[in-house]
């Protein structure tokens, strides 16, 4: 779920309503959406395939993104022996809609992000442990890093286009190559202005150790 430059309007579903937040609160229908948005119209087989996961495991799942409006019901197709149901999400691409001044709203997001986390750790653990990851180098596989820094509207907006490019690389389809997660956290830290203030020296005054 994040907003890929190359989609134009049209293709983009937005997600707001308190059903739908909830929904995605779910760690397992994250990773649902995400492999349709990747993958387009498919079987619960092949999704199931793609999850690493048994697909009788899915069907709960699917039916609750379907009842939110998320995942709709694409048809059938033959198979040996009768007819298997292929699913895709109800746009290419589902974006949330942050809304700070609606509490639900507030409650419904941040759920989804604390999800998100917990599945970015999860799955961080277990390259790490499976140690068929590349760790250095140009092709490295493995990332995880926090940075702090003050940035002007300038650089926040550069910023904010580097991560578009990211975003575009992503999730550009393709039919071929190992699957990744990206995850992404950008957040202004004015909670910490109280603390920051009690931190700046005095005028006239000077903290710490001056190298000479």
């Amino acid at each position: 779920m994040c907003q890929n430059p190359a989609v134009n309007k049209r293709q983009r579903y937005l997600v707001r309503s308190e059903k739908q937040l909830a929904a995605l609160a779910a760690a397992a229908r994250q990773e649902i959406v995400d492999v349709l948005e990747q993958m387009g119209t498919v079987s619960v087989a092949e999704l199931a395939a793609a999850l690493g996961r048994p697909a009788d495991a899915l069907y709960f799942h699917l039916r609750a993104l379907t009842r939110a409006g998320l995942v709709q019901n694409a048809g059938y197709r033959a198979r040996r022996g009768g007819k298997e149901a292929l699913y895709r999400t109800v746009a290419p691409e589902l974006q949330l809609k942050y809304e700070p001044r609606d509490a639900a709203n507030r409650k419904g997001v941040c759920a989804i992000v604390a999800s998100m986390l917990r599945l970015a750790n999860r799955d961080f653990g277990r390259s790490l442990q499976r140690g068929n990851v590349l760790v250095s180098g140009a092709h490295r596989e493995l990332w995880s890093f926090r940075k702090v820094g003050r940035l002007s509207s300038a650089q926040v907006a550069k910023l904010n286009q580097r991560l578009k490019g990211l975003v575009q690389d992503i999730c550009a389809p393709r039919g071929h190559g190992r699957l990744y997660a990206v995850t992404v956290v950008l957040t202004p830290l004015d909670h910490r202005n109280k603390v920051d203030r009690l931190a700046q020296p005095k005028q006239g005054t000077t903290r710490g150790r001056t190298e000479q």
